[in-house]
């Protein structure tokens, strides 16, 4: 319950870690598509899908890779911006998907990687393979939308609906990405570089958002005021047990005006007179 929002500030060493993970990974992915070790991989990877096409699977993956391709990219960030709660967060998850497809596209230009032979393809495309743009731009979508729009369901105590929701949107996301080798358009390295470009993307403009922000239009886990705790909070006796780290043992017991993630004042104590 209460206990689960600490400061945006106590998860940044994590965040970090993982920025460096995903950025050594990506690199990695590139470096071994620029040697060409990762050939061999990708053809085997690629024959897998190919071996399971069938006329069922193939209309799905169509209509799964179509929710990821750029014109419905577009229509759902725009939906996002006109929807209720859009400064909070259909405008920082239509900036951040904006951001990923500049970033994707300047790369598919630099890079400049082919894609598989024309003979496996059950789609038209024209720009280059590497990183794979639907893969890139949908994580950043559904991903930023899964944490924010999560954040937002948690605070007001639906948790059930934030878990359900994190878990369509992420299976989504994961799917389109696995389409684009069904259809033949990609290879598992293009696509791998796309969902790591993603990771680097969401954690750095997730820091920006979270410091720059305007903390009005800001959904977060920071410390909530008393009429910010969930309605149905004193159902549940958990929540009165604040770790050490985040109340004192003091506030264990507190009045009902007074929230007890606020910093106790410690009580001055009463000097006794001296006996003479």
């Amino acid at each position: 319950m209460v206990e689960r929002y600490v400061k945006d500030g106590d998860s940044s060493a994590v965040k970090w870690i993982f920025l460096i993970i995903f950025a050594a990974l990506f690199l990695l992915d590139l470096w071994l598509i620029l040697t060409g070790r990762i050939h061999a991989f990708d053809d085997a990877v690629l024959r897998a899908f190919l071996g399971i096409r069938d006329d069922a699977l193939t209309t799905v993956f169509l209509g799964i890779t179509f929710v990821g391709n750029q014109t419905t990219m577009i229509a759902l960030c725009v939906l996002a911006i006109i929807l209720p709660g859009r400064l909070k967060i259909g405008l920082p998850v239509a900036l951040m998907t904006l951001i990923g497809w500049l970033a994707h596209t300047l790369l598919k230009a630099a890079v400049a990687r082919p894609r598989p032979d024309m003979e496996y393809w059950l789609v038209t495309e024209t720009s280059y393979s590497f990183p794979s743009g639907h893969s890139n731009a949908s994580m950043i979508f559904f991903a930023a939308l899964l944490i924010l729009a999560g954040r937002a369901l948690i605070l007001q105590d639906n948790r059930l609906a934030a878990l359900l929701l994190r878990i369509v949107l992420a299976v989504l996301a994961t799917l389109i990405g696995l389409s684009r080798l069904y259809l033949g358009v990609h290879y598992a390295s293009d696509v791998l570089g796309g969902w790591l470009l993603a990771g680097v993307i969401l954690v750095v403009l997730f820091a920006v958002y979270e410091n720059f922000w305007p903390y009005k239009w800001r959904v977060t886990y920071d410390i909530p005021e008393w009429n910010a705790i969930p309605r149905n909070a004193e159902k549940h006796r958990a929540w009165r047990k604040p770790s050490k780290k985040r109340a004192p043992a003091e506030l264990l017991k507190f009045p009902k005006n007074r929230s007890p993630w606020r910093t106790a004042k410690p009580v001055a104590k009463k000097e006794e007179p001296e006996k003479k």
